[in-house]
Parts: C-alpha cells; sequence; structure tokens
C-alpha cells in the first residue's frame, strides 16, 4: 500500500494541475519504496533530483495559468512554492556534502507539505479557475 494515497479531496478539479499533483504523490510513494532499499544514499539523491526538476516545471505551469486567469493571492502562493524549493535545496545541498539527510526526514516533510498545500492552498485556486471555466 502506498504511503499517500491520492484520493479525490485532493483534487482541484483542473485535469492538467490534478494529473501534476499525482505525479508528485508518486515521486513521494517512489521515495518511500526506496527507503526499503541497500544503496538509499543513491535512491535519496535521485529522488530529490527528480523531484527539484519536476516541482519547477508544476510550479511554473501552476503559476502561469494563476497569473493568466488573474487569481488574486498569486504573490502568496509563489511564496510557498519558493519555500518548498528552497527546502529540497538545502536537503539535497546536505545530502551531498555528506551532512546526512535522513530519507525519512525529506519523506515526511514532503508529504505533509503536499498534503497541507493541496488541501489548503491550491484548492483555493481551484475554486477560483473552475469559476473561471477551467477544468
Amino acid at each position: 500500500m502506498p504511503m499517500f494515497e491520492w484520493t479525490q479531496e485532493y483534487s482541484v478539479n483542473v485535469r492538467e494541475l490534478d494529473e501534476q499533483h499525482k505525479k508528485l504523490v508518486d515521486m513521494i510513494n517512489n521515495l518511500d519504496e526506496s527507503m526499503k532499499s541497500e544503496n538509499q544514499g543513491d535512491a535519496i539523491k535521485i529522488v530529490l533530483d527528480e523531484l527539484l526538476d519536476y516541482t519547477a516545471y508544476h510550479f511554473e505551469t501552476e503559476e502561469k495559468l494563476l497569473m493568466q486567469y488573474g487569481y488574486p493571492r498569486l504573490e502568496s502562493h509563489t511564496k510557498e512554492h519558493d519555500t518548498l524549493s528552497w527546502r529540497v535545496l538545502d536537503m539535497r545541498t546536505r545530502h551531498e556534502s555528506g551532512e546526512g539527510v535522513e530519507a525519512k526526514e525529506i519523506l515526511d516533510f514532503l508529504t505533509a507539505w503536499l498534503k497541507n498545500h493541496i488541501l489548503f492552498s491550491d484548492r483555493q485556486y481551484g475554486i477560483f479557475l473552475n469559476s473561471k471555466g477551467l477544468r
């Protein structure tokens, strides 16, 4: 059973963004699986690199849509994205320097952040975008 199971409660009712959120959930579940491997250090690096790349793509997609439709909370939403990016960059830097970052620390942070962000921030823009006809 996956650690983070996608359910309809996480939907923002915008197909493209829901699909991207599902991909992020899959990445978290992949990290959970990699924690069970013998070569955990390499798995952590791979997942953090993929996560940084994919979140940059996802955040750009999301922010362009929000700007296009005039979302009034765009600035604060973008700051939340920046906070996640900086935190993941910090974890990757600590991991690469040998400082040590526990996979569980990464997993717990990412799971809590994504759940909270989708349920409280993204669902707000979902309502806004849906009111503009975007699905």
